[in-house]
């Protein structure tokens, strides 16, 4: 009888035991179904969210009206994507285009100053304003952009260098133009076209 008892109580131990396990099973996989749902739902919200700035960026590109572009161009630049880094741009070369050197200047500094933008962005963005402002704005502004460049990348010195030697041919440096020459001639990470402009303006200031 005793046998019995004890094998009844063995039993129920374990049967306890497997229900508890259960539960236990039942709780965490509910979790996770509950986590899985909710990252679906996070990123189908983004992913729309995303396509939604895509179409509205595209469609302010046909503008007609001057106030309906920068009103929505505005609003987009104000998300943290990369329609709104876009955004940013458009509003700036709108600027450029106006002759509004210097308030597209503050606004280039502004969005190289954003922690939420990498050095790779920080980058193309400090080049794409030294272009568009070289000679509109002062050098030592020009200078100021130039800071914002990530030389560890070296797809880019050609470009920094192009600009740095462009600027010492508007301070007239003569011995910074020879030196800053020598160096992207020499440089094999340069490309040829760069090189080329560079050779061509060297020449003209040489002989004119």
């Amino acid at each position: 009888m005793n046998k019995i008892t004890s094998k009844a109580n063995f039993f129920s131990l374990i049967l306890s035991s497997i229900k508890q396990n259960v539960k236990v099973i039942i709780f965490f996989v509910l979790i996770f179904v509950l986590v899985i749902a909710g990252l679906q739902i996070y990123f189908f919200n983004k992913n729309k969210k995303i396509l939604e700035l895509s179409i509205a960026y595209n469609e302010l590109k046909y503008s007609n009206s001057q106030i309906d572009f920068i009103e929505r161009m505005n609003k987009i630049a104000k998300t943290k994507s990369f329609y709104g880094l876009l955004a940013s741009l458009d509003l700036i070369r709108n600027k450029i285009n106006n002759n509004q050197y210097n308030e597209s200047y503050e606004d280039y500094l502004k969005l190289m100053k954003n922690k939420n933008i990498d050095n790779l962005y920080k980058t193309l963005i400090a080049i794409h304003g030294s272009y568009n402002l070289l000679e509109k704005i002062s050098n030592d502004k020009i200078d100021k952009l130039l800071t914002y460049i990530d030389e560890s990348l070296d797809s880019f010195t050609g470009y920094r260098l192009e600009l740095l030697f462009l600027l010492s041919v508007n301070n007239g440096n003569i011995n910074k133009i020879n030196s800053l020459y020598e160096e992207i001639i020499k440089d094999d990470r340069i490309s040829l076209s760069i090189k080329e402009r560079v050779k061509k303006i060297n020449e003209f200031e040489k002989y004119n």
